[in-house]
């Protein structure tokens, strides 16, 4: 039987980190981490998902919605991978085999944190820390960028979380302390908005 994973977050015990959301003026960070996600790598992967009744998404560094909390999210032409907000993750590891002759799993559950910031301020948070323009009209929803955020490599993926357009955040979980602070850091100028 597996057991829950724990969120990268969990070690700061008795800091704002450990609730796993932090709020200042608009803006919300909520942690994710705990959530389902999974990836697939290979030229066969677009042809699997529409034979799983998934999106097949054509554009790279697009996301689309897969149903009620439910994304696939392309970073690439050949990688892929699926986000479930409905489903609690688990400790083991996807099966290694090709789920399709040349579609080969991912373990993006085990390699980044997944985040969200909603808000209306969340481009003007991210101008603090980004180099790429997050506005609205050159970062639509739908939209994802490979970045880097506080010198740290980062995805940036533009959709709706409970039906509130936010971003989600996929790094490294060796760095979310450090990025957890960074944010937080940078949410404080927006305490009075």
């Amino acid at each position: 039987m597996s057991s829950l994973l724990r969120s990268p977050l969990a070690s700061l015990a008795d800091t704002p980190a450990a609730t796993g959301a932090l709020r200042a003026g608009s803006l919300t960070l909520s942690d994710l981490s705990l959530q389902r996600r999974s990836g697939l790598r290979g030229s066969d992967v677009p042809d699997w998902l529409a034979q799983q009744g998934l999106p097949r998404v054509d554009t790279p560094n697009r996301i689309e919605a897969a149903g009620e909390q439910q994304w696939v999210m392309a970073l690439s032409k050949r990688e892929f991978w699926m986000l479930d907000g409905n489903q609690m993750a688990l400790e083991e590891r996807p099966a290694s085999e090709a789920v399709a002759p040349n579609a080969w799993p991912l373990y993006c559950q085990h390699s980044h944190v997944w985040w969200h910031l909603s808000g209306d301020d969340r481009a003007a948070l991210m101008a603090k820390l980004c180099g790429v323009d997050l506005s609205e009209t050159a970062f639509p929803l739908g939209h994802v960028a490979q970045t880097q955020m506080a010198r740290i490599s980062v995805i940036v993926a533009h959709h709706e979380w409970q039906g509130v357009a936010g971003f989600s955040l996929f790094l490294d979980q060796t760095l979310a302390a450090y990025a957890w602070s960074a944010l937080e850091d940078a949410m404080q100028e927006f305490e009075a908005c």
